[in-house]
């Protein structure tokens, strides 16, 4: 079992702590290079828990795959801020009462990309946005039938203490429970997605 680190984050609020930076300043910079030029392409390997639930019974299972993210304009504001938009993703799972569990990203999402000050990527606060389509083989809401879920909106995956973009084994962790409708059926029994922590690297 992989050990998630807790983030500090408040809704799509990023809180640093003055504290972290003077503590991690200096072992940082050195090894954190700067931000990729806006429209650079990233290919990504993930590897997340994800938790599903359906009246009241959990569902726990592995996802693998791979991602893609692209760098964006920079955005005016008080902190140094540039778009980051994920443009794909392609997870693989299984779980015993599920069947294989496949997860994609529906359409393309902005997120964002926040540093600490001027002059200072790091320790940064991505926001990995999530628009997500999850099919398998038996649904747990619709008696065992094969079933494709989506979200209703684009949602966060949030690291508040990035040291290096693209990532090098940084964790993602949701904000709150996010309802996936079920596609054919909007109307009957969703699931919600409880716990998605996405440990991410640039791929090789």
């Amino acid at each position: 079992m992989r050990i998630r680190p807790a983030l500090a984050v408040t809704g799509s609020v990023f809180l640093f702590s003055a504290n972290g930076f003077a503590a991690h300043a200096a072992a940082r910079s050195a090894g954190a290079g700067a931000l990729p030029a806006s429209g650079t392409s990233v290919a990504l390997t993930e590897d997340g828990d994800m938790v599903l639930e359906c009246n009241g019974i959990l569902h726990r299972f592995e996802v693998l795959g791979t991602g893609q993210v692209r760098v964006g304009e920079r955005v005016a504001g008080d902190q140094p801020t540039v778009a980051v938009r994920t443009e794909a993703e392609q997870l693989t799972g299984y779980d015993a009462e599920l069947g294989t569990v496949t997860v994609s990203e529906k359409a393309p999402a902005s997120g964002s990309f926040v540093a600490p000050a001027i002059g200072r990527e790091y320790p940064a606060a991505e926001s990995l946005a999530q628009d997500l389509t999850v099919s398998m083989q038996h649904s747990p809401c619709g008696g065992g039938q094969p079933a494709t879920f989506a979200t209703k909106a684009a949602f966060p995956l949030l690291n508040t203490d990035l040291t290096a973009f693209p990532p090098r084994n940084a964790v993602y962790l949701m904000v709150d429970p996010v309802e996936l409708p079920d596609v054919a059926n909007p109307s009957g029994p969703s699931v919600t997605l409880t716990e998605f922590p996405l440990t991410i690297s640039q791929a090789p």
